[in-house]
């Protein structure tokens, strides 16, 4: 097998504040790094600069965070990163949102660099993405689901798309997890020692459906009169939902911003509820929440069937039906010995599904078409 130089790469994305992105550059840098490429980051900065530090990611900041790829500042910032890309031998640029595509579209024309970008979800057909798609050589897609979406709404060719699961860093999640003191925890977050918590983590929105879970915790309180509602994340839902909160659940329920490690909510967690009503692109929390061997309940729809098999390693249940959530949720309470069956095979098919390895190696193979179609590899 002929010898094949390591790679150098250049990610791109908005920011690198605490979120999905942040977390699947970082998991994937570390595993390239394995293998012996080289990562860095262009963003604005964030939270998340430091742990990519210290990870043996190089950081630069520009000026960049926008939600309009016709904003001034990027074109003032583009030639500098063209600089950087010449100055630093970037074999290949890698894009995460839609205004790090426009800006990879341009440095790639200016310095001859391929560029990549994954799909971390599901995009609006707008007008400017139908007249300036910008999705680069190949296109990731998280889950068959996104795939699918890119072929049919943004008509990108199928042997332009890849299909790579998400990975998490196992190692440092499971010694995370591990340090972290339960009932320590419980009482800094004011959460009653003997509560039974069932808890959920993600972004605060209408599609997550966690007005469904409060529902059918309400429902069956009257029975597990210590079962308790933890919602963990950050967004434009967080007023209404803790204002429902307060009136249907006044002592049983508690709302955290979104943290960085996530062994810390899942380390006092029983139960792990994802009530969303539409579809999704991949799932990673519910893979987390599989790693940390809690059981899980969640809703049957596209991405999340793929990590879990209903009475296999978790329970599903249809969306926006708060009667077949509070049955799920019951069910498991009266039956621990069926629950723990689901947490250890939960745990088995997270790590299968979610090892950085395996994403690593796929994609190095993209990268390395992409470079031998450009004839650079």
């Amino acid at each position: 097998m002929p010898f094949q130089k390591p790679l150098n790469v250049l990610h791109l994305t908005t920011h690198i504040n605490i979120g999905g992105i942040t977390s699947y550059i970082s998991t994937l840098s570390k595993a390239m790094a394995k293998n012996g490429h080289l990562s860095s980051v262009v963003s604005s900065g964030g939270a998340g600069t430091a742990n990519l530090t210290r990870a043996g990611v190089c950081c630069y900041e520009y000026r960049i965070r926008t939600k309009s790829e016709l904003n001034p500042k990027l074109y003032w910032a583009i030639p500098q990163i063209a600089a950087l890309v010449k100055e630093e031998g970037y074999d290949i640029l890698h894009a995460h949102t839609r205004v790090t595509q426009t800006i990879a579209f341009f440095i790639s024309k200016i310095t001859d660099v391929p560029y990549v970008s994954t799909a971390h979800g599901f995009y609006k057909s707008r007008f400017g993405r139908r007249l300036f798609p910008a999705w680069g050589e190949k296109t990731i897609a998280i889950s068959e689901w996104v795939a699918d979406d890119l072929t049919k709404s943004h008509g990108l060719k199928k042997e332009k798309v890849q299909i790579i699961y998400n990975a998490v860093d196992l190692d440092m999640f499971l010694r995370r997890l591990g340090q972290q003191d339960r009932a320590l925890l419980r009482r800094r977050y004011g959460i009653p020692r003997d509560a039974v918590v069932i808890g959920t983590l993600s972004r605060l929105v209408r599609d997550k459906g966690h007005e469904f879970l409060i529902e059918a915790v309400n429902k069956i309180l009257p029975k597990f009169s210590k079962l308790y509602v933890l919602i963990v994340g950050d967004g434009r839902e967080q007023e209404r939902l803790e204002a429902l909160m307060k009136e249907r659940l006044p002592h049983n329920s508690r709302h955290l911003a979104a943290v960085q490690d996530t062994t810390a909510v899942f380390s006092v967690m029983d139960f792990f509820a994802h009530p969303a009503t539409y579809r999704e692109g991949f799932g990673l929390s519910i893979a987390e929440a599989m790693l940390a061997k809690i059981p899980v309940i969640a809703t049957d729809i596209p991405a999340i069937n793929t990590l879990l098999q209903d009475g296999k390693n978790g329970r599903m249940v249809k969306p926006k039906d708060s009667d077949a959530l509070a049955g799920a949720i019951e069910d498991l309470i009266q039956n621990p010995k069926k629950a723990k069956a689901f947490s250890e095979k939960g745990f088995e098919t997270a790590m299968s599904i979610c090892n950085p390895a395996r994403m690593a190696l796929e994609m190095e193979k993209v990268y390395r078409e992409v470079l031998n179609e450009k004839g650079a590899g």
